[in-house]
Protein backbone atom coordinates (compact mmCIF):
# COMPACT_ATOMS: atom_id res chain seq x y z
CA UNK A 1 0.00 0.00 0.00
CA UNK A 2 1.54 2.81 -1.26
CA UNK A 3 2.19 5.84 1.45
CA UNK A 4 1.12 9.54 0.84
CA UNK A 5 1.98 13.17 2.84
CA UNK A 6 0.47 15.94 2.61
CA UNK A 7 0.90 19.39 3.96
CA UNK A 8 -1.07 22.46 4.70
CA UNK A 9 -2.18 25.33 7.02
CA UNK A 10 -5.68 23.60 7.81
CA UNK A 11 -7.40 20.04 6.94
CA UNK A 12 -11.17 20.17 6.99
CA UNK A 13 -13.23 16.86 7.35
CA UNK A 14 -15.74 17.14 5.55
CA UNK A 15 -17.32 18.65 2.47
CA UNK A 16 -21.06 19.51 2.75
CA UNK A 17 -22.02 23.35 3.07
CA UNK A 18 -20.47 23.82 6.82
CA UNK A 19 -17.01 22.23 5.47
CA UNK A 20 -17.06 24.06 1.81
CA UNK A 21 -17.89 27.16 3.64
CA UNK A 22 -15.08 27.06 6.61
CA UNK A 23 -12.38 26.06 3.90
CA UNK A 24 -14.09 28.78 1.37
CA UNK A 25 -13.35 32.14 3.94
CA UNK A 26 -10.31 30.13 5.60
CA UNK A 27 -8.74 29.79 1.61
CA UNK A 28 -10.19 33.49 1.21
CA UNK A 29 -8.10 34.67 4.09
CA UNK A 30 -5.01 33.62 2.66
CA UNK A 31 -4.06 30.13 3.96
CA UNK A 32 -3.61 26.72 2.60
CA UNK A 33 -6.32 24.40 2.74
CA UNK A 34 -7.09 20.50 2.44
CA UNK A 35 -10.44 19.94 2.56
CA UNK A 36 -11.11 15.43 2.78
CA UNK A 37 -14.99 13.95 1.64
CA UNK A 38 -15.22 9.89 2.03
CA UNK A 39 -18.22 10.56 -0.75
CA UNK A 40 -18.22 12.24 -4.57
CA UNK A 41 -20.67 15.46 -5.51
CA UNK A 42 -23.00 15.17 -6.39
CA UNK A 43 -24.90 13.15 -3.68
CA UNK A 44 -28.08 13.44 -2.60
CA UNK A 45 -28.65 14.52 0.97
CA UNK A 46 -31.86 15.37 3.24
CA UNK A 47 -32.41 19.04 4.62
CA UNK A 48 -33.49 21.33 1.98
CA UNK A 49 -34.98 23.94 2.97
CA UNK A 50 -33.19 27.33 4.13
CA UNK A 51 -34.10 29.94 6.50
CA UNK A 52 -33.32 33.63 5.47
CA UNK A 53 -30.21 34.39 8.09
CA UNK A 54 -28.22 31.51 5.66
CA UNK A 55 -28.57 34.55 3.01
CA UNK A 56 -26.07 36.44 4.87
CA UNK A 57 -23.04 33.55 4.86
CA UNK A 58 -24.26 33.12 0.88
CA UNK A 59 -23.61 37.06 0.42
CA UNK A 60 -20.21 36.86 1.97
CA UNK A 61 -19.21 33.48 0.09
CA UNK A 62 -19.84 35.61 -2.92
CA UNK A 63 -22.64 32.78 -3.93
CA UNK A 64 -25.84 34.86 -3.15
CA UNK A 65 -26.35 36.14 -7.20
CA UNK A 66 -26.24 31.79 -8.31
CA UNK A 67 -28.99 30.98 -6.09
CA UNK A 68 -31.81 32.00 -8.85
CA UNK A 69 -29.92 30.75 -11.46
CA UNK A 70 -29.88 26.99 -9.94
CA UNK A 71 -33.82 27.28 -10.48
CA UNK A 72 -34.22 26.86 -6.27
CA UNK A 73 -37.85 27.80 -5.28
CA UNK A 74 -38.05 31.09 -3.58
CA UNK A 75 -39.07 30.75 0.13
CA UNK A 76 -41.17 33.35 1.66
CA UNK A 77 -42.29 31.91 4.57
CA UNK A 78 -43.79 28.90 6.70
CA UNK A 79 -47.30 28.08 7.32
CA UNK A 80 -48.28 25.42 10.41
CA UNK A 81 -51.55 22.96 9.81
CA UNK A 82 -53.34 21.43 12.77
CA UNK A 83 -55.20 18.64 11.84
CA UNK A 84 -58.35 21.29 12.17
CA UNK A 85 -56.61 23.35 9.48
CA UNK A 86 -54.05 25.67 8.51
CA UNK A 87 -52.79 28.53 11.25
CA UNK A 88 -51.97 32.04 10.45
CA UNK A 89 -48.69 31.91 8.10
CA UNK A 90 -45.25 33.52 9.28
CA UNK A 91 -43.69 35.57 6.12
CA UNK A 92 -40.40 36.98 6.43
CA UNK A 93 -41.41 39.94 5.01
CA UNK A 94 -42.60 40.53 8.60
CA UNK A 95 -38.71 40.06 9.72
CA UNK A 96 -36.73 43.16 11.46
CA UNK A 97 -33.84 42.80 9.03
CA UNK A 98 -34.85 43.56 5.39
CA UNK A 99 -32.05 40.98 3.82
CA UNK A 100 -34.02 38.22 5.81
CA UNK A 101 -37.62 38.81 3.82
CA UNK A 102 -36.90 35.60 1.57
CA UNK A 103 -34.56 32.75 1.13
CA UNK A 104 -34.74 29.38 -1.39
CA UNK A 105 -35.34 26.17 -0.92
CA UNK A 106 -32.38 23.99 -2.54
CA UNK A 107 -31.82 20.48 -4.05
CA UNK A 108 -28.75 19.75 -1.37
CA UNK A 109 -26.78 17.89 -4.20
CA UNK A 110 -26.37 21.01 -6.32
CA UNK A 111 -26.42 23.35 -3.67
CA UNK A 112 -23.81 21.68 -2.04
CA UNK A 113 -22.06 21.36 -5.08
CA UNK A 114 -22.27 25.11 -5.86
CA UNK A 115 -20.84 25.40 -2.29
CA UNK A 116 -17.87 22.87 -2.79
CA UNK A 117 -17.26 24.70 -6.32
CA UNK A 118 -16.78 28.24 -4.52
CA UNK A 119 -14.13 26.53 -1.74
CA UNK A 120 -11.92 25.38 -4.90
CA UNK A 121 -12.29 28.52 -7.03
CA UNK A 122 -10.89 30.16 -4.17
CA UNK A 123 -8.07 27.95 -3.62
CA UNK A 124 -8.90 24.93 -1.44
CA UNK A 125 -7.29 21.29 -2.37
CA UNK A 126 -9.99 18.86 -2.40
CA UNK A 127 -9.30 15.19 -1.94
CA UNK A 128 -13.01 14.05 -2.82
CA UNK A 129 -13.47 10.01 -2.30
CA UNK A 130 -10.99 10.08 0.89
CA UNK A 131 -11.83 9.06 4.17
CA UNK A 132 -10.74 10.00 7.39
CA UNK A 133 -10.01 7.72 9.78
CA UNK A 134 -8.14 9.13 13.01
CA UNK A 135 -6.79 12.23 14.62
CA UNK A 136 -3.00 11.94 14.87
CA UNK A 137 -1.94 13.25 18.21
CA UNK A 138 0.79 14.20 20.23
CA UNK A 139 -0.93 14.32 23.37
CA UNK A 140 -3.73 16.99 23.76
CA UNK A 141 -3.11 18.25 20.37
CA UNK A 142 -3.98 17.30 16.87
CA UNK A 143 -1.56 17.47 14.21
CA UNK A 144 -3.30 15.91 11.56
CA UNK A 145 -5.55 13.25 10.34
CA UNK A 146 -5.29 9.47 8.92
CA UNK A 147 -7.49 8.91 5.91
CA UNK A 148 -7.78 6.48 3.02
CA UNK A 149 -8.98 6.50 -0.49
CA UNK A 150 -9.75 3.96 -2.96
CA UNK A 151 -6.68 3.90 -5.00
CA UNK A 152 -5.00 1.73 -2.58
CA UNK A 153 -3.14 4.72 -0.34
CA UNK A 154 -2.84 5.62 3.31
CA UNK A 155 -2.54 8.92 3.81
CA UNK A 156 -1.17 11.35 5.87
CA UNK A 157 -2.30 14.98 6.49
CA UNK A 158 -0.29 17.25 8.51
CA UNK A 159 -1.55 20.72 9.47
CA UNK A 160 -1.49 22.97 12.77
CA UNK A 161 -5.45 23.24 12.66
CA UNK A 162 -7.97 20.56 12.07
CA UNK A 163 -11.61 21.10 11.37
CA UNK A 164 -14.19 18.26 12.22
CA UNK A 165 -17.13 19.07 9.75
CA UNK A 166 -17.76 15.89 8.76
CA UNK A 167 -21.57 15.81 9.67
CA UNK A 168 -22.47 13.14 12.21
CA UNK A 169 -19.57 10.87 11.48
CA UNK A 170 -18.11 12.92 13.92
CA UNK A 171 -14.42 11.89 13.13
CA UNK A 172 -12.76 13.93 15.72
CA UNK A 173 -16.07 14.97 17.17
CA UNK A 174 -17.34 11.59 18.54
CA UNK A 175 -13.50 11.19 19.82
CA UNK A 176 -13.09 14.27 21.68
CA UNK A 177 -16.11 16.15 21.39
CA UNK A 178 -17.84 14.54 24.32
CA UNK A 179 -20.98 14.34 22.18
CA UNK A 180 -24.97 13.41 24.05
CA UNK A 181 -28.28 13.40 23.02
CA UNK A 182 -30.74 15.92 23.72
CA UNK A 183 -33.05 14.90 26.12
CA UNK A 184 -36.59 14.53 24.78
CA UNK A 185 -35.60 14.77 21.10
CA UNK A 186 -35.11 11.14 20.15
CA UNK A 187 -37.03 11.02 16.81
CA UNK A 188 -36.43 9.30 13.98
CA UNK A 189 -37.37 10.99 9.80
CA UNK A 190 -38.38 8.79 7.08
CA UNK A 191 -38.56 10.99 3.96
CA UNK A 192 -38.49 10.69 -0.12
CA UNK A 193 -39.33 12.91 -3.17
CA UNK A 194 -42.21 13.38 -4.93
CA UNK A 195 -43.02 14.66 -8.28
CA UNK A 196 -47.13 16.41 -9.72
CA UNK A 197 -47.64 17.65 -5.97
CA UNK A 198 -50.08 20.56 -5.94
CA UNK A 199 -48.32 23.54 -4.80
CA UNK A 200 -50.05 27.20 -3.30
CA UNK A 201 -50.00 30.12 -5.75
CA UNK A 202 -47.57 33.10 -5.78
CA UNK A 203 -45.50 33.70 -2.76
CA UNK A 204 -46.51 30.59 -1.10
CA UNK A 205 -46.18 28.10 -3.87
CA UNK A 206 -42.54 27.85 -2.08
CA UNK A 207 -43.41 28.04 1.50
CA UNK A 208 -42.21 25.41 3.88
CA UNK A 209 -45.54 23.16 5.21
CA UNK A 210 -45.31 21.82 8.30
CA UNK A 211 -48.65 19.47 9.25
CA UNK A 212 -48.86 18.46 12.69
CA UNK A 213 -49.99 14.76 13.04
CA UNK A 214 -50.21 14.98 17.11
CA UNK A 215 -48.15 16.13 19.59
CA UNK A 216 -44.96 14.53 19.12
CA UNK A 217 -45.14 13.66 15.03
CA UNK A 218 -45.13 15.76 12.51
CA UNK A 219 -45.35 15.86 8.16
CA UNK A 220 -43.27 18.51 6.54
CA UNK A 221 -43.60 19.20 2.57
CA UNK A 222 -40.70 21.07 1.22
CA UNK A 223 -41.41 22.59 -2.59
CA UNK A 224 -38.20 22.08 -5.08
CA UNK A 225 -36.86 22.54 -8.71
CA UNK A 226 -39.41 19.66 -9.90
CA UNK A 227 -40.32 17.50 -6.84
CA UNK A 228 -41.35 18.29 -3.94
CA UNK A 229 -39.71 16.27 -0.63
CA UNK A 230 -41.95 15.15 1.83
CA UNK A 231 -40.93 13.67 5.16
CA UNK A 232 -42.51 12.34 8.92
CA UNK A 233 -40.78 12.49 11.97
CA UNK A 234 -42.16 11.07 14.81
CA UNK A 235 -40.54 9.40 18.23
CA UNK A 236 -37.99 6.33 17.48
CA UNK A 237 -40.50 4.28 19.98
CA UNK A 238 -43.55 4.63 18.13
CA UNK A 239 -43.46 5.22 14.57
CA UNK A 240 -42.93 2.26 13.69
CA UNK A 241 -46.81 2.07 14.48
CA UNK A 242 -47.41 3.49 10.86
CA UNK A 243 -45.93 0.49 9.55
CA UNK A 244 -43.12 -2.71 9.04
CA UNK A 245 -40.97 -0.78 6.25
CA UNK A 246 -39.94 3.14 5.59
CA UNK A 247 -42.12 3.29 2.82
CA UNK A 248 -45.83 1.44 4.64
CA UNK A 249 -44.81 4.74 7.38
CA UNK A 250 -44.69 7.42 4.80
CA UNK A 251 -47.49 5.95 3.10
CA UNK A 252 -49.63 5.50 5.96
CA UNK A 253 -48.81 8.83 7.97
CA UNK A 254 -49.25 10.53 4.13
CA UNK A 255 -52.77 8.51 4.30
CA UNK A 256 -53.13 9.72 8.10
CA UNK A 257 -53.44 13.75 7.03
CA UNK A 258 -56.09 14.52 4.54
CA UNK A 259 -54.45 18.67 4.50
CA UNK A 260 -51.30 16.47 2.74
CA UNK A 261 -52.77 14.19 1.40
CA UNK A 262 -55.05 16.04 -0.66
CA UNK A 263 -51.73 17.75 -2.90
CA UNK A 264 -50.26 14.47 -2.87
CA UNK A 265 -53.11 12.68 -4.23
CA UNK A 266 -51.88 12.53 -8.56
CA UNK A 267 -48.45 12.60 -7.11
CA UNK A 268 -45.84 10.06 -7.17
CA UNK A 269 -42.99 9.39 -5.28
CA UNK A 270 -39.23 9.64 -7.09
CA UNK A 271 -36.98 8.54 -4.73
CA UNK A 272 -36.30 5.67 -2.31
CA UNK A 273 -37.92 6.03 1.18
CA UNK A 274 -34.56 7.13 3.32
CA UNK A 275 -34.35 6.80 7.15
CA UNK A 276 -32.41 9.31 9.72
CA UNK A 277 -32.71 8.43 13.40
CA UNK A 278 -29.90 9.51 15.99
CA UNK A 279 -30.22 13.06 14.71
CA UNK A 280 -30.45 15.19 17.56
CA UNK A 281 -27.59 15.65 19.80
CA UNK A 282 -24.76 18.50 20.57
CA UNK A 283 -20.75 18.26 21.57
CA UNK A 284 -20.21 19.36 24.53
CA UNK A 285 -16.38 20.59 23.53
CA UNK A 286 -16.42 22.98 20.33
CA UNK A 287 -12.83 22.79 20.24
CA UNK A 288 -9.22 22.44 21.63
CA UNK A 289 -5.72 22.67 20.74
CA UNK A 290 -5.50 22.43 16.90
CA UNK A 291 -9.18 21.38 16.72
CA UNK A 292 -12.14 22.35 16.19
CA UNK A 293 -16.04 21.61 15.57
CA UNK A 294 -18.36 23.10 12.64
CA UNK A 295 -22.01 22.09 11.20
CA UNK A 296 -23.73 19.05 11.88
CA UNK A 297 -20.38 17.52 13.88
CA UNK A 298 -20.72 20.36 16.33
CA UNK A 299 -24.67 19.14 16.68
CA UNK A 300 -27.99 18.84 15.33
CA UNK A 301 -31.27 20.14 16.76
CA UNK A 302 -33.94 18.77 14.69
CA UNK A 303 -35.57 19.62 11.32
CA UNK A 304 -38.92 21.44 12.90
CA UNK A 305 -37.84 24.79 11.81
CA UNK A 306 -34.99 24.25 9.04
CA UNK A 307 -32.43 25.75 11.48
CA UNK A 308 -29.86 23.01 10.52
CA UNK A 309 -28.15 24.07 7.48
CA UNK A 310 -28.11 28.14 8.99
CA UNK A 311 -26.56 26.40 12.65
CA UNK A 312 -24.17 24.50 10.34
CA UNK A 313 -22.69 27.68 7.90
CA UNK A 314 -23.05 30.09 10.87
CA UNK A 315 -20.85 27.41 12.95
CA UNK A 316 -18.58 27.52 9.52
CA UNK A 317 -17.99 31.11 9.51
CA UNK A 318 -17.33 31.38 13.21
CA UNK A 319 -14.78 28.63 13.17
CA UNK A 320 -13.32 30.78 9.94
CA UNK A 321 -12.74 33.43 11.68
CA UNK A 322 -11.59 31.83 14.89
CA UNK A 323 -8.41 30.30 12.60
CA UNK A 324 -7.73 33.63 11.37
CA UNK A 325 -7.64 35.04 14.19
CA UNK A 326 -5.82 32.35 15.81
CA UNK A 327 -2.96 31.71 12.84
CA UNK A 328 -2.72 36.33 13.45
CA UNK A 329 -2.15 35.83 17.37
CA UNK A 330 0.68 32.97 16.68
CA UNK A 331 1.36 30.49 19.52
CA UNK A 332 -0.37 26.93 19.59
CA UNK A 333 -3.87 27.25 18.02
CA UNK A 334 -6.72 27.26 20.64
CA UNK A 335 -10.50 26.87 20.25
CA UNK A 336 -12.09 25.95 23.23
CA UNK A 337 -14.57 28.62 23.41
CA UNK A 338 -14.56 30.03 19.82
CA UNK A 339 -18.41 29.47 19.44
CA UNK A 340 -20.52 31.09 21.90
CA UNK A 341 -23.04 33.43 19.68
CA UNK A 342 -23.66 29.72 17.59
CA UNK A 343 -24.53 28.48 21.21
CA UNK A 344 -27.26 31.13 21.79
CA UNK A 345 -28.76 30.73 18.60
CA UNK A 346 -28.55 27.07 19.19
CA UNK A 347 -30.53 27.77 22.53
CA UNK A 348 -33.02 30.04 20.97
CA UNK A 349 -34.31 27.58 18.37
CA UNK A 350 -34.09 24.57 21.22
CA UNK A 351 -36.61 26.29 23.20
CA UNK A 352 -38.71 26.94 20.29
CA UNK A 353 -38.12 23.24 19.27
CA UNK A 354 -38.93 21.93 22.61
CA UNK A 355 -42.20 24.06 22.88
CA UNK A 356 -43.40 22.53 19.29
CA UNK A 357 -43.15 19.34 21.22
CA UNK A 358 -44.73 19.82 24.90
CA UNK A 359 -48.43 18.89 24.29
CA UNK A 360 -50.76 21.45 25.63
CA UNK A 361 -48.45 24.41 24.40
CA UNK A 362 -49.55 26.64 22.06
CA UNK A 363 -47.89 29.50 20.41
CA UNK A 364 -51.16 30.92 19.36
CA UNK A 365 -50.68 33.58 22.45
CA UNK A 366 -47.73 34.82 21.84
CA UNK A 367 -48.38 35.11 18.15
CA UNK A 368 -51.21 37.45 19.02
CA UNK A 369 -49.00 39.95 20.76
CA UNK A 370 -47.18 42.33 17.96
CA UNK A 371 -43.87 41.97 19.82
CA UNK A 372 -44.63 37.87 20.44
CA UNK A 373 -45.38 37.48 16.81
CA UNK A 374 -42.46 39.32 16.00
CA UNK A 375 -40.03 37.91 18.15
CA UNK A 376 -41.29 34.32 16.57
CA UNK A 377 -40.34 35.64 13.28
CA UNK A 378 -37.33 36.63 14.19
CA UNK A 379 -36.67 33.31 15.31
CA UNK A 380 -37.94 31.94 12.40
CA UNK A 381 -36.01 33.77 10.17
CA UNK A 382 -32.70 33.32 12.00
CA UNK A 383 -32.50 36.44 13.58
CA UNK A 384 -32.33 35.14 16.93
CA UNK A 385 -30.15 38.00 18.41
CA UNK A 386 -33.19 40.87 18.36
CA UNK A 387 -35.07 41.76 21.52
CA UNK A 388 -38.27 40.56 20.61
CA UNK A 389 -36.58 37.11 19.97
CA UNK A 390 -34.82 37.57 23.21
CA UNK A 391 -38.14 37.90 25.16
CA UNK A 392 -39.88 35.20 23.44
CA UNK A 393 -37.41 32.87 24.27
CA UNK A 394 -37.58 33.84 27.77
CA UNK A 395 -41.80 33.44 27.64
CA UNK A 396 -41.10 29.63 26.00
CA UNK A 397 -38.21 29.00 28.45
CA UNK A 398 -40.72 30.13 31.40
CA UNK A 399 -44.00 28.51 30.57
CA UNK A 400 -42.41 25.47 30.16
CA UNK A 401 -40.25 25.45 33.34
CA UNK A 402 -36.97 25.75 31.96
Amino acid sequence: MTQVTHSSDVIVIGGGPAGATASALIAQAGYEVSLLEAQTFPRFHVGESLIPAVNLTLDRLGVLDQMDGHGFPSKHGVQFYSPKGAGRPFYFSEATDPRMHQTWQVLRSDFDSMLLDKAVENGVTTFMGTRALEARRDGDRITGIRATNGHDEKLTFDAPVVIDASGQNGVVARRLGRRTGVPDLENLAVFAHYRDARLDDGIDAGSTLIFRLEAKSWLWFIPLPGVVSVGLVAPSKTIWSYGDEPESVLDAAIGACPHLMERLDEASRTTDVHVARDFSYVAQQEGGEGWLLAGDALGFIDPVYSSGLFLAVYSAELAADAVDDAFKAGGPPRFESYAASYRSAWDRFLSIVRAFYTEGFHFGPLAKDADGRQGLVDILTGDVGTPSADRVARAISATLGG
